[in-house]
């Protein structure tokens, strides 16, 4: 492989395995392929060439992952500890309680870096421009993100049982707390009492609703597991 310097009329010839280059012909060891020249500082750099030439060359091409769907097209959810689990929409696992996560390949491509400077990123092979060793491919995951609804669903539960919790720990410890005594002096104690059932109430049930519901599937499919307990 060789290209023309813009500065000078000279022709330089790189060798595409190990990125070093000379102006000299000679000097490296010619070869051919696919109808265009190469040039390799050794034989053994010629050897690697030879063995997987369409990774220095960058026309290595993988097929695009085909997306699993089902006979009518809708994705596939699974379970990550039970794989035959197969359900047509998002819920949890009758076997264990697990989140089903959609069952699709990760694309993947491929980009170049240096393995003496990782912060030299290339789209296409080449040769590093801070010390001129050859890019090696690596491949990068391209991992949609998707929303995912049992997160969102668990994080408002959260949220809203946090907020209800504050002023419950408050009231339970108001003793403990410094200058806590004196909202015994804004409520009778039976107050108190019913305001505490209030708010636990919701924190209880409507906060943990999904733990109960996994836990009597556990039963029900014979299946005890973490949410059993």
């Amino acid at each position: 492989m060789h290209h023309h310097s813009s500065k000078e009329e000279q022709t330089r010839y790189t060798d595409p395995v190990c990125g070093m280059s000379t102006d000299q012909e000679g000097q490296f060891i010619h070869h051919q392929y696919d109808g265009k020249s190469y040039y390799f500082c050794s034989g053994r750099c010629l050897t690697k060439f030879k063995a997987d030439p369409e990774k220095f060359t960058g026309r290595e091409e993988k097929a695009p992952p085909a997306v699993e769907h089902t006979h009518d097209g809708s994705r596939v959810y699974t379970c990550p500890m039970h794989p035959e689990v197969e359900e047509q929409s998002p819920g949890s696992c009758p076997k264990c309680g697990m989140a089903l996560e959609p069952k699709s390949p990760v694309a993947e491509r491929t980009e170049y870096t240096c393995p003496m400077h990782p912060e030299i990123v290339r789209d296409e092979p080449g040769s590093c421009p801070k010390c001129g060793m050859a890019l090696e491919p690596r491949t990068v995951s391209l991992t949609e993100e998707e929303s995912n609804p049992e997160y969102e669903d668990m994080r408002k539960r959260f949220i809203v049982g946090a907020i209800l919790t504050l002023p419950l720990v408050i009231i339970a410890m108001r003793h403990l707390i410094p200058g806590g005594r004196l909202l015994d002096a804004l409520a009778t104690l039976k107050t108190y009492e019913w305001l505490e059932l209030i708010l636990a109430t919701p924190v209880v049930i409507w906060a943990g609703w999904p733990f109960y519901v996994r836990a009597v599937q556990s039963v029900i499919n014979r299946s005890l597991n973490m949410f059993t307990l």
